[in-house]
């Protein structure tokens, strides 16, 4: 978490919430150029998982899936497809995790982290129209399976950047080191994914 700094605790809408954007990582073609949470591949996969459990004939055709294989494609190695299964049981167990009820306990000891203003804008000064609002730092399973299930709001920890504008790479150098174009000084978003 030495990326962000703790604001403080509060609930929030899941209809305003974003998912993270990494320039050329994230296939925003895949994404229909829209980060919100709801239209999100991941809550696509967690209403697979509410309707047909563990379905893998479905989850192999959902955009999450096609997403998780696009950062192998790309040249994040960590991303095999022996991994991606891996992850999305994980997803799986968040989700059944999730169902069984929200934890306000667990979640106050693990709070989902929120960006009032998205980590690539505030970091990078990057600009896209699919770029605003609210940006989950972590927890996006979470807030996924949360919408999935019909919740409207989730206590979350508001979070700001602890180095706005100094293009500082953090935790992105080592695991994009490999992906091509993200560094690039002005980069856009080129990925067709």
């Amino acid at each position: 978490m030495s990326e962000v700094k703790d604001v403080g605790l509060t609930k929030i809408a899941l209809s305003v919430l974003n998912v993270r954007y990494i320039p050329v990582v994230t296939p925003i073609k895949l994404w229909h150029y829209d980060m919100l949470l709801k239209n999100s591949p991941h809550v696509e996969l967690m209403q697979i998982f509410a309707t047909s459990g563990f379905d893998w004939t479905k989850i192999k055709t959902s955009r999450y899936y096609k997403e998780r294989a696009h950062r192998f494609a790309i040249g994040i190695e960590k991303w095999t497809m022996p991994k991606i299964r891996s992850h999305i049981k994980d997803r799986y167990k968040i989700f059944k995790s999730m169902k069984k009820g929200v934890n306000n306990r667990l979640l106050a000891a693990d709070p989902i982290r929120v960006l009032k203003t998205p980590f690539w804008t505030t970091r990078f000064g990057l600009m896209e129209d699919w770029m605003s609002g609210y940006e989950i730092w972590n927890g996006a399973g979470r807030c996924a399976a949360a919408y999935a299930l019909g919740l409207t709001q989730l206590p979350i920890m508001l979070v700001k950047d602890k180095y706005p504008g100094t293009g500082n790479k953090g935790k992105f150098e080592s695991k994009l080191r490999n992906v091509k174009g993200v560094w690039d000084a002005g980069q856009s978003d080129t990925c067709e994914g």
